[in-house]
């Protein structure tokens, strides 16, 4: 019996070592270690034709495009170290690369960050100006995304933070994770994501009465101002939630206050909505 005890008591001495191990490791992980905070603006410009491509990937940080009648790209980054000291967050933002390469006809911005990161991080937010005919193709991890006055195509995907599109004619794939999307007065084809979050779709008077539109999200409403006069075949459903529409739909099928399915006009486009908890909303 008392070999028994020794052993509960080594066992809970054992135990209460590791506790205090792992408590005391927390005061070394995460924003305790990161006081010191510098930040660095980078500014880059590079001649960038119109109708061409622009690319750019940024792990932490914002991206904001915004198009003009302009012959080059000009970027400003904004580079936040943080680490243990001011020394240490100074020596990150020096050490972390932003820099043009061609890929063929396309201008990438590309972006290096110095690793590891163990108590230490940086965030790389970028602010661009671009030839509003350019293609565009933008990533980022933890950011949201905004771009304005772009008629080319986009590809734009997030995982946490919202992407927004304002003035936008050509084809838009945009995709977030968590986080919602609204576009305003865009024009083109649209095919958008997001798991958690709403989405806000206008399109602009100007729109053309065809076009492709896809909204999908799992968490969240989804609201679509059509263009004028639209024309397309329209499947629309929610497990939670109704779907009310100001449209005239030519319904087919069953029709249920989760589901419609039908055309609207002559259908020559093509309109899908999904959510599984939220409402939808047709104007």
């Amino acid at each position: 019996m008392e070999n028994i005890e020794n052993a509960k008591k080594v066992s809970l001495g054992c135990v209460l070592c590791l506790l205090i191990f792992l408590a005391g490791s927390c005061i070394y992980v995460g924003s305790y270690d990161m006081q010191a905070k510098y930040e660095k603006i980078v500014h880059l410009a590079m001649p960038l034709s119109p109708c061409s491509g622009f690319e750019t990937q940024s792990h932490n940080g914002s991206i904001t495009i915004n198009g003009d009648d302009v012959a080059d790209c000009n970027v400003t980054a904004t580079i936040v170290a943080r680490a243990g000291n001011d020394e240490e967050a100074l020596e990150l933002a020096d050490q972390t690369q932003v820099w043009f390469e061609r890929v063929g006809e396309k201008l990438a911005l590309k972006i290096k960050i110095p690793e590891p990161l163990v108590n230490r991080s940086v965030s790389v937010s970028l602010d661009c100006l671009v030839p509003k005919q350019v293609d565009l193709k933008l990533a980022s991890h933890n950011g949201a995304i905004k771009i304005t006055n772009i008629t080319g195509e986009i590809d734009a995907t997030t995982h946490n933070g919202k992407v927004t599109a304002n003035q936008v004619t050509g084809a838009a794939r945009l995709q977030t994770h968590n986080g919602g999307i609204v576009c305003e007065e865009i024009s083109g084809d649209a095919q958008l994501n997001t798991h958690n979050g709403s989405v806000k779709v206008d399109y602009s008077e100007a729109a053309g009465p065809v076009c492709d539109i896809s909204i999908v999200t799992h968490n969240g409403s989804i609201e679509l101002t059509a263009p004028r006069s639209y024309s397309g075949q329209i499947e629309a459903l929610t497990h939670n939630g109704s779907i009310h529409t100001d449209l005239p739909i030519t319904l087919k099928g069953e029709v249920s206050k989760n589901k419609i399915t039908g055309t609207i006009g002559d259908g020559q486009g093509k309109l899908y909505l999904e959510t599984h908890n939220g409402s939808i909303r047709l104007r």
